[in-house]
């Protein structure tokens, strides 16, 4: 059996290859997408954006009071 004979089973239809082209690009899309998000989200980049991640958090409200006996 030659080459030839053994690739013929790999041989796609145009529907089947533009399936496979669009979850190829999916795939790529998606990951892309997920580095864009994760090197944003890990420096900021506007001066009023380095100010509010500098400035200390605000006191926590204090806290809630026990519930009364009677309840």
């Amino acid at each position: 059996m030659t080459l030839r004979s053994k690739l013929r089973m790999f041989v796609l239809t145009r529907q089947e290859q533009r399936a496979i082209a669009f979850i190829v690009l999916a795939l790529a899309l998606g990951l892309l997408t997920k580095h864009y998000r994760h090197e944003r989200a890990r420096k900021p980049t506007l001066p009023n954006e380095l100010s509010q991640t500098a400035t200390p958090p605000s006191k926590s409200p204090a806290p809630p009071s026990p519930p009364e006996a009677g309840e």
